[in-house]
């Protein structure tokens, strides 16, 4: 019959036609916003729609809410611009339940100005473009679908999605927040994967609800600590621009940007599995080494899945669809697998004394796992390695990222080094240029590396990047 009509309408095969079928259960629901009255009215503030999606047989231990970036609509995880299945289905096929969510104000979660304050400008063609395709990266970027240049049907279709933000960004980041911890109340335990402007979400979600966030994935998120993104805002306080909570307490953005960024711990962030994704040619490949770094001193267990280090070349800032989404998926599914198994029926008994909420099973974080990525025990040790100065001061960030640090690694990493990331903190601690977070099995290891015979190598190649003496100072977890 589809032969017969495309060759007497004159059309080609339907897309409905060129997907696979598949047998899934899927249907949707609201997380419905407070009351909000005004004018002698009742209305709702901020309502998220959630489109969920599950295998005939649920393989993984915990659902994935999938949080899309800003401006766009939970549609980015489902469907790549030339038609392919998104990341979304590829996780169910994965065996994860997965629930999309578009977040407060966008996509079909409506909103009104005078509800949920004023809105941002419109997205343009030309904020797209330099977004996701930015000129200076175009001989790399290589993974697009279509004409970045053209002006076609495709290009048009992707925009489409696109519209405008709130003002005020710590206002939007608290509604997200509070949606999706309403959320997980209904579910238990969930893996929160975040892209883009959303990652400020993932952070203030567990900051909420500490005890039902089993890992985040977070894809391109805003960054570095405490920048400013055109047309969204600042993150005031270095991961969001909403305020979280600290140990010792800060209160306000200015107590945050003053401290020294190894103070900065983060109680709802310590040992929690976390995963920072990077494309090869993002300018926010950059910006990821020292949101890892932040991570690291705030007490997460962070990874850094950068995609050339994983064989995974040529994506930007849309990695999860472009025409390599498939690829660029598998690390996260191997990392996902590595950082959140099943937990076992005594784990889940344990957990179930200290759960608020009755009948909840709680996630396990990595200090309680006995086979984490690289082995780690839960008495790994961090050495910061400071770099102290002023604007004058000779300090070749380049270098010091892409030759030093890898220098490091090699190195160091027989001796029981885990990961290597760098943190800029500039304008926001006085006399602090950059820092170093090394992150080592234990204690001993960190001895071990320092005594190595390759250690004089990794002192004598400070001079080729600054004149500051570095400064080491230590943190255990606790």
């Amino acid at each position: 019959m589809s032969d017969q009509l495309a060759g007497k309408h004159g059309v080609g095969p339907r897309f409905w036609e060129q997907n696979a079928p598949r047998t899934v259960r899927r249907a949707n629901f609201w997380v419905p916003g407070p009351r909000y009255s005004a004018n002698g009215q009742s209305y709702q503030r901020g309502p998220m729609f959630v489109e969920w999606e599950a295998p005939p047989e649920v393989t993984r231990p915990y659902p994935i809410v999938l949080v899309h970036g800003g401006a766009v609509q939970g549609t980015e995880w489902t469907i790549t611009p030339d038609g392919r299945p998104g990341w979304s289905q590829r996780l169910v096929d994965a065996g994860y339940v997965v629930l999309v969510v578009d977040r407060p104000t966008q996509g079909r979660s409506p909103f009104h100005p005078d509800v949920v304050g004023a809105m941002g400008p419109p997205f343009s063609y030309e904020e797209g473009r330099k977004v996701f395709f930015p000129a200076e990266a175009a001989e790399k970027q290589t993974q697009w679908p279509f004409d970045p240049d053209g002006d076609g049907p495709t290009l048009d279709a992707f925009i489409a999605a696109y519209g405008p933000l709130p003002v005020d960004i710590a206002g939007w980041q608290e509604m997200d927040a509070d949606r999706l911890a309403d959320l997980l109340d209904q579910i238990g335990p969930a893996i929160v994967m975040t892209h883009s402007a959303s990652g400020a979400d993932g952070w203030l979600v567990a900051d909420r609800r500490p005890q039902l966030v089993a890992a985040i994935v977070t894809v391109e998120p805003m960054g570095p600590p405490f920048a400013t993104t055109p047309n969204i805002g600042t993150l005031s306080f270095g991961l969001t621009a909403a305020p979280i909570t600290f140990d010792p307490p800060l209160s306000f953005a200015e107590q945050v940007q003053a401290a020294d960024p190894a103070s900065l711990r983060i109680p709802a962030l310590t040992d929690l599995p976390v995963a920072v994704v990077s494309g090869e040619t993002s300018p926010q490949a950059k910006a990821a080494h020292e949101t890892v770094a932040f991570l690291a001193m705030a007490g997460a267990a962070v990874d850094h899945i950068h995609l050339p280090n994983h064989g995974v070349f040529g994506n930007g800032h849309g990695l999860i669809y472009e025409m390599n989404s498939d690829a660029a998926l598998q690390p996260v599914l191997d990392w996902l697998i590595e950082h959140t198994p099943v937990a076992s029926s005594a784990d889940a008994e344990s957990r179930h004394e200290n759960d608020p909420r009755s009948g909840t099973p709680q996630p396990r974080r990595r200090d309680s796992l006995e086979n984490s990525a690289h082995g780690a025990p839960a008495d790994g040790t961090t050495m910061f390695v400071t770099y102290a100065g002023d604007a004058d001061t000779r300090f070749d960030r380049d270098y010091f990222v892409n030759a030093h640090l890898p220098l490091v690694m090699e190195a160091w990493s027989p001796y029981g080094l885990l990961g290597v990331s760098a943190l800029f903190p500039d304008g926001h601690q006085q006399g602090v240029i950059a820092v170093a977070v090394c992150r080592f099995r234990d204690a001993a290891a960190v001895s071990s590396a320092l005594a190595a015979p390759r250690s004089a190598e990794v002192m004598a190649d400070v001079t080729n990047y600054t004149d500051s003496e570095p400064i080491q100072s230590r943190g255990v977890r606790p």
